[in-house]
């Protein structure tokens, strides 16, 4: 084999090292995610309802600090 398709197929194994090893961290870093950092069905529609200006800013904070006491807790209210 020539030495210039050597070094061909060692940076095409490099890449594909690199590409795993960012697939590798992607996967982690989402599982490591705090369940309260996750959507819920509650909380989508809290997000609808500031969005639409049907509650402030004041009121979504409020409330979604509710819904993330209640979901670490494990209590539903």
């Amino acid at each position: 084999m020539m030495p210039g398709g050597m070094g061909a197929m060692m940076l095409t194994g490099l890449l594909l090292l690199v590409a795993l090893i960012g697939v590798a961290v992607y996967v982690a870093v989402r599982a490591a995610q705090r369940p309260d950092e996750r959507a819920t069905p509650a909380r989508d529609v809290l997000r609808d309802r500031l969005a639409c200006g049907d509650i402030t800013p004041e009121e979504y904070y409020e409330r979604d600090s509710v819904l993330r006491d209640g979901e670490a807790s494990g209590r539903r209210r």
